[in-house]
């Protein structure tokens, strides 16, 4: 029995170079510690490291060391062995080798939880970034067992990055990702939850997954988009009991809800590759110094946590002016990217800079197209840097060796345990990096369990928002009583007080109180249709910033700024983020800079106007609508108008290739050579761009290169 500790063997296994009898010694211990269960997680460990070291090992060692590859059930990595693979192992392998997807082998964890699901047991996995949890989205599709699938994402990036895995898929399934398609006789909806509550005459649903299903609990999200997440999540379960929710480091759901709906959770800390965490002992107030000493020493590509935009890029400017100080790092790769940038962006913006030393960054308002190529530029190994926001660590799958932990924030808040563990989960990467680095300068968080409440079930802690949606029936008496006013009033009918399941409910009422009140008044303002004056835009800010808006934030903080940015954005010049920006960098006297009014303008185009503000003009119109009616007016109709502004004033189906990773700028030189688009629906429209003759459009070279790879695709 080997003497060593999990300690001493990681030091050996950090030296040089390794003996025999110390491997046979390592070995050994793995033996005795992979049958112990609390210490197998370590066991796993030192296994990951031997992988890791393979090619500097003793050759003799090889046959036994996957003897515990296979032992401890990671049947992909018996690849590396093929040629001295035994017949034992062979059958392992080929054994766990997907039913639905020849060319993958799951590991022994994943087969559980997808031998649980094909057996009709639906199941809530926690597990870490690296076990895989996708994969078994993807075996669940091409089992082809069901009709009619709905995987719900929280970003739009997480949706491209599914779609584009499920293609293949495309002959079986009709891919569903925005409400601008037809629905087909077999399909997938990719959504996020905003999105899927939009849709209208819904198929029935036979099963569903949730990814990233711990921002259905109010401690995780903002209230908003929490309410509308539970109401997705109870309407789903009103149709199928048949799901697979995924996330990772949860320890407890509700009590009860396994026992009332059949179903498993699991929480397994089964993992597929090892982390060094690696503590930095902080200079104050030289802590840039010390990262770009730390950067020197690291060549594999290499993540940056960053508490803000702001600051992931100021510190990836910084950087960038180094290293082209010093002439290194320096690259052409991206010079079609960026030539691009200056003109449809701005000339000064510092992406510009950064890209020309592998330099990048990426936060949750960089425009859509930028982030995707960024991200695949950054996997390619073309970026060597990437200094990114929590919306980064959230879900986008990365190629890291290396993630340094810059700042301790998110946003004005510290991070969590949580959000720590969720950022070391993206150094290292199954296949690729058997073991990833955390560099961190600042101590972890305290660790504490983590709960994720469902309050469409608990009930205990849910808003009104989410509890008036529920159907009566499956309401608590506490419940009942909390809602019974908004039930029982007759200024808003309660159909409209639901339709608008992102507004809140006390907010409709009064606005329909006021409305009511002073009805001539608001008429002659809010009776509009298509495109409003500049006036009746004025008075509809006022009334969505007064009754709706419980939270001010992202660049907007009273109903005159809104009024000023929808109609300063509306009346912008081709190219309309350039215009945008320029606007904000001449008129905004707290713009410091040129990066300042970037990011401004890009937080406020992605946060208001592509989200948040057509939201809430067509609530305002649900509500105008229905007061109107009652009292016999006519009434407004905003559809166009928030649909435009939502679409960056190009035709809405045009709009959502975006997702596809197409800026704008391209899809108005396309929308000329197309056909009839405002009478076909997106995958019309995606079939008539794919035939168009590329050489007869006047694009970039970068507008070229994004357009030829989704012809290709």
């Amino acid at each position: 029995m080997s003497k060593l500790n999990f300690y001493e063997i990681k030091t050996i296994l950090s030296l040089p170079e390794v003996s025999l009898d110390q491997c046979s010694e390592i070995l050994a211990w793995i033996d005795v510690n992979e049958k112990i269960s609390d210490q197998q997680k370590h066991a796993r460990e030192i296994l990951f490291r031997l992988l890791d070291r393979k090619q500097s090992l003793p050759q003799a060692i090889l046959p036994v060391l996957f003897d515990y590859v296979e032992n401890l059930g990671y049947y992909p990595y018996l690849e590396a062995n093929k040629e001295g693979m035994s017949l034992k192992s062979t059958l392992h392998y080929e054994f766990f080798r997907s039913e639905n997807i020849p060319e993958i082998v799951m590991h022994q964890k994943q087969a559980e939880v997808y031998n649980l699901l094909s057996n009709e047991r639906s199941v809530i996995l926690s597990a870490p970034t690296s076990f895989g949890k996708s994969l078994i989205i993807e075996e669940i599709v091409a089992s082809n067992k069901y009709n009619n699938i709905v995987i719900i994402l929280p970003t739009l990036a997480l949706i491209d990055e599914v779609r584009q895995k499920l293609s293949r898929y495309a002959g079986v399934y009709k891919l569903i990702f925005t409400t601008k398609q037809r629905i087909g006789e077999k399909n997938i909806f990719i959504l996020t939850p905003e999105k899927f509550i939009e849709l209208e005459n819904f198929p029935q649903v036979e099963f569903f997954i949730i990814d990233e299903f711990y921002k259905v609990s109010y401690n995780n999200d903002d209230d908003e988009r929490v309410n509308v997440l539970n109401h997705v999540f109870y309407k789903l379960m009103k149709q199928t009991k048949s799901f697979y929710l995924l996330g990772p480091n949860i320890d407890t759901i509700p009590n009860t809800f396994e026992e009332t709906y059949g179903c498993e959770f699991l929480s397994t800390n089964y993992a597929t590759v090892a982390t060094d965490e690696i503590y930095i002992n902080r200079n104050p107030g030289n802590e840039f110094e010390q990262l770009k000493e730390l950067l020197d020493q690291l060549e594999e590509p290499t993540l940056i946590y960053c508490q803000s935009p702001a600051s992931s890029e100021k510190h990836a400017k910084l950087l960038a002016e180094i290293y082209q100080e010093q002439n290194r790092n320096q690259t052409t790769v991206h010079i079609d990217a960026i030539e691009w940038i200056k003109k449809n962006i701005h000339p000064e913006w510092s992406l510009t800079k950064t890209l020309e030393s592998k330099i990048a960054f990426h936060h949750g308002v960089i425009p859509r197209y930028l982030g995707r190529y960024i991200v695949n530029e950054f996997n390619k190994g073309n970026i060597k840097y990437l200094f990114c926001t929590s919306t980064l660590i959230e879900g986008i799958n990365t190629s890291a060796k290396n993630v340094v932990i810059f700042e301790n924030k998110k946003g004005r808040g510290k991070i969590t345990h949580f959000d720590y563990k969720n950022i070391c989960g993206r150094a290292g990467r199954m296949r690729r990096y058997f073991v990833g680095n955390v560099y961190s300068f600042h101590t972890p968080p305290e660790q504490l369990s983590m709960h994720v409440d469902f309050p469409w079930f608990t009930q205990d802690s849910s808003s009104e928002e989410v509890l008036i949606q529920l159907d009566y029936s499956d309401l608590k008496d506490g419940s009942r009583q909390k809602i019974q006013n908004y039930i029982d009033q007759d200024f808003l009918d309660l159909d409209v007080i639901k339709r608008n399941n992102n507004l809140t409910v006390s907010g409709q009422i009064e606005l329909a109180k006021e409305l009511t009140n002073k009805i001539d008044y608001y008429h002659r303002f809010l009776n509009w249709s298509q495109f409003p004056t500049s006036i009746q835009l004025k008075v509809c800010c006022e009334l969505i910033w007064k009754y709706f808006v419980v939270n001010p934030k992202d660049g907007v903080f009273s109903d005159k700024m809104l009024h000023y940015y929808v109609n300063s954005y509306r009346m912008s010049q081709q190219p309309i983020t350039a215009s945008f920006i320029k606007n904000i960098l001449m008129n905004d006297k707290k713009v410091k800079d040129t990066d300042d009014a970037v990011q401004k303008a890009l937080k406020i185009i992605r946060k208001w106007f592509e989200f948040r503000f057509p939201k809430l003009l067509l609530g305002l119109e649900q509500i105008q609508k229905s007061i109107f009616l009652k009292h016999k007016k006519t009434y407004g109709d905003y559809k166009m108008f928030a649909s435009s502004i939502e679409s960056g004033l190009i035709n809405p189906t045009l709009s959502d290739l975006e997702e596809f990773g197409l800026p704008l700028s391209l899809l108005r030189k396309v929308e000329k050579y197309l056909n009839n688009i405002e009478d076909q629906d997106l995958d019309g429209v995606i079939g008539q761009i794919k035939k168009l003759d590329i050489s007869k459009i006047n694009l970039d070279k970068f507008e070229k290169k994004l357009l030829e790879e989704f012809i290709g695709s």
